[in-house]
């Protein structure tokens, strides 16, 4: 069930209405809220409810192992291979038997691995990660291991369960169990972020993708030079509103039930470098990598060659867990190759962020990194991202006067003015929370309606939330 369907919106206004009745025992509000997450697991598939339960009982078992003798390197151990196991199982398993298979054959040797065909349940990225953060937050020693109902619920939590933001035990936890009476948290806020995401998702997405990006992706030979580095512009908005339009929706879910999710985009396009721009994009997942993966290695403690051959086994991590392709894995190399040129080049020119309009000139070249690295992301084969990459070296100056060059033209001076852009938004925003309780859903509503009217037929999807 989409959280964009009428389906959703009927059954959440029914759930809400039941949840805040319950306002007085948070136990029923407790249980009301996993029933409702279990119900939406298990309207993808029962399947995946059944691995989420399963999974739940693992993790708590492990967590009770991990109180009773934490810092132990037994408990790390354990923990990594229910993970690694559960992402081989049912994420990874065709990928490494297809490669160990390719080398085989590439030696002269027919080899025939068994592959088990599993679905992958729905929301197994994030409630995997969540429980990393549980049982070595538990092995730290620095915090308790949850009751049964409690940690099923942080696992389990639906706004943030399909695809994210990454939770944290120690932000969620309280949460679950506060100490004072739960309430409904900015509601004028909540709203707003809800329209935004409609705003974000069913008209600027779902047009993007239908007008720009996924005609030529699919089928990049079939279009001039320029219309192929116009759709990887496209692309480029088009996940960024996508993905932060799930989360502004899940966000305003959330305050709408008592809690509050992490962070997880802040103007991401205004970065002036890939470091900058790893702390504002998919900030959630960023922070985990660098606290669990990263850091972990050894980070920068053990010099420069070290740390940035840290830092590149954590971008590839990161590649490979959005998909078990050669194209992940090559997009998370080139962050990871990216981020340790900028290290270099802020060793070697410390000076240059000083330098007049140099911000501008580091904007447009973190977002043409990012906009090319974006290829590989999205290109449903290996040979398309390196056909689409030939198409762009052909772009010429006679191509750019058209319409594509004038639209081409235009994503350019957006990402150029983007703060200026981003700064008359936010202040809108604000000033429309401003409007007496009493009248703010009227128009919200009527502004809703008409994008919904002015948008693509269909509910549009999430990109993440395959991943």
């Amino acid at each position: 069930m989409s959280f964009l369907s009428i389906e959703f919106g009927l059954c959440f206004t029914l759930f809400f209405i039941v949840y805040w009745s319950l306002c007085w025992s948070l136990r029923l509000q407790n249980l009301l809220l996993l029933a409702a997450s279990y119900g939406l697991v298990a309207s993808f598939s029962l399947q995946s409810l059944y691995i989420l339960l399963g999974y739940s009982v693992l993790v708590y078992l492990l967590g009770l192992l991990a109180a009773r003798q934490p810092g132990r390197w037994l408990n790390g151990l354990l923990l990594l291979a229910l993970v690694l196991g559960c992402f081989y199982l049912f994420k990874y398993q065709e990928f490494f038997a297809a490669s160990v298979q390719g080398a085989f054959t590439a030696v002269g040797l027919e080899v025939s691995l068994p592959v088990l065909e599993l679905l992958v349940p729905i929301g197994l990225s994030f409630y995997a990660f969540h429980s990393v953060s549980y049982l070595v937050s538990i092995n730290r020693g620095e915090m308790a291991s949850a009751p049964p109902l409690d940690l099923a619920l942080y696992l389990a939590f639906f706004p943030s369960l399909i695809a994210g933001p990454v939770n944290r035990a120690a932000h969620l936890l309280p949460q679950i169990r506060p100490q004072a009476m739960r309430e409904v948290l900015e509601p004028q806020r909540a709203l707003g972020l809800i329209a935004l995401a409609v705003v974000k998702l069913f008209l600027l997405s779902g047009w993007l993708g239908s007008q720009w990006v996924d005609p030529v992706f699919e089928t990049p030979g079939s279009f001039t030079p320029e219309q192929v580095l116009l759709s990887v512009y496209g692309y480029s908005f088009l996940i960024y509103f996508n993905f932060s339009g799930y989360t502004n929706l899940v966000t305003g879910i959330a305050l709408l039930l008592g809690f509050r999710l992490p962070e997880n985009f802040n103007a991401p396009y205004a970065a002036r470098n890939l470091k900058e721009f790893w702390g504002r994009w998919h900030i959630s997942l960023s922070r985990f990598i660098r606290d669990y993966i990263y850091i972990p290695l050894g980070g920068n403690r053990k010099g420069v060659w070290r740390g940035n051959l840290n830092m590149l086994l954590a971008m590839l991590i990161s590649g490979l867990w959005h998909g078990a392709s050669l194209n992940f894995i090559l997009w998370g190399a080139l962050h990871g190759v990216g981020l340790a040129l900028y290290k270099l080049f802020e060793q070697l020119w410390p000076g240059f962020v000083r330098l007049p309009g140099s911000g501008l000139l580091a904007r447009l070249l973190t977002f043409h990194y990012v906009a090319f690295a974006w290829i590989f992301f999205r290109s449903p084969t290996l040979d398309g991202a390196w056909e689409m990459l030939g198409d762009i070296a052909q772009v010429s100056l006679a191509g750019l006067d058209s319409a594509t060059g004038v639209a081409l033209l235009a994503c350019v001076l957006y990402v150029a003015t983007y703060p200026q852009w981003l700064a008359s938004l936010r202040q809108g925003f604000v000033a429309s929370q401003r409007l007496p309780w009493q009248l703010y859903p009227l128009p919200l509503a009527i502004f809703v309606s008409l994008v919904i009217f002015a948008s693509q037929s269909g509910v549009p999807g999430f990109i993440y939330a395959s991943f």
